[in-house]
């Protein structure tokens, strides 16, 4: 068992205080893994033990961290560096190269686990496409079929510098996870720092958001709250998921919609499992005078949003 800073991890009943029968309740797994750098045979092998253990512990959507299937590869880019520099062109190429196009290799191997264990999977990667670096994540189906993909949208200049480039916006996808039905999200890492992000697929109707991630930052307080705040001010499950050490700082999280870390695993690698209660959720949406959420924006007013920078 991994020690929280609230407590054991332990596959805990279904049922939590403040739970009603009948609920909708979807069960998600975080799995935490180690990785090498474009070791992807090891680094799947991590995801998919990750994954087994989740299920064993009745997870029915599971998430790996962002780029789980080459390790996340990215260039050093200092103050004062070129782009064209030979070394960065060099970098780049490994990049892409590591990278895989979708449908995959990669992609086939998560949908064999998928199907086996009957279990929806969110999982990151490099894409390539068309020759061209996306940082992606794959929402995979328990038929094996890919439901949907996201494309990073928000990148700093070093990951720009790694050859990935944008994507061009923030789908959602409405499935079936047994019984329940609900609305899912994803936006990877620096995206959270972009409250339109969030946002967006809180427009979208998303219910619960993953965050694929590979970050030392999100380990701090500040930057905790930071994905406390999205959660609450747009009423959605939050499930963030980074790498264990030694490959990154763990803390990996559920946060619910009141903008409460409800879960939370420490820094070495492990697997968490916890319960999202949508009827809740919902009936927090359906308050006859919400504070937050988006029922009383006024877009009309947010005319630099939007606009070119």
């Amino acid at each position: 068992m991994h020690w929280r800073r609230y407590g054991f991890v332990t596959a805990a009943c279904l049922m939590s205080i403040g739970d009603s029968p009948g609920d909708d309740m979807v069960r998600v797994g975080l799995v935490q893994m180690n990785a090498r750098l474009h070791d992807k045979e090891y680094n799947l092998q991590q995801a998919e033990d990750g994954i087994r253990r989740a299920v064993e512990r009745g997870a029915q959507i599971v998430c790996t961290p962002e780029a789980a299937v080459q390790g996340y590869p990215r260039v050093s880019f200092p103050a004062g560096s070129r782009i064209d520099d030979e070394k960065l062109v060099a970098q780049r190429a490994t990049i892409l190269a590591s990278a895989e196009p979708v449908p995959g290799a990669a992609t086939a191997r998560f949908a064999r686990i998928a199907r086996q264990l009957g279990v929806w999977i969110v999982f990151g990667m490099d894409e390539n496409r068309g020759d061209k670096l996306y940082n992606s994540a794959i929402l995979m189906s328990p038929e094996g079929k890919i439901e949907g993909l996201y494309s990073k949208v928000h990148l700093q200049n070093w990951m720009v510098a790694s050859g990935v480039n944008h994507g061009s916006d923030f789908p959602v996808w409405e499935v079936n996870v047994g019984t329940v039905k609900t609305t899912v999200g994803i936006q990877i890492c620096y995206d959270i720092q972009h409250p339109e992000s969030t946002r967006e697929l809180a427009l979208g109707g998303a219910e619960i958001v993953f965050v694929p991630y590979c970050t030392t930052d999100f380990s701090r307080p500040l930057l905790v709250h930071l994905f406390q705040t999205r959660a609450l001010e747009n009423r959605v499950f939050l499930v963030r998921v980074n790498y264990g050490m030694p490959r990154n700082s763990g803390t990996s999280s559920i946060i619910d919609f009141e903008g409460a870390t409800q879960d939370e695993l420490d820094r070495e690698p492990g697997v968490l499992v916890g319960n999202l209660n949508l009827t809740a959720l919902r009936k927090a949406r359906a308050n006859w005078n919400p504070v937050y959420g988006p029922t009383y924006r006024q877009p009309k007013a947010y005319r630099r949003i939007g606009a070119k920078k």
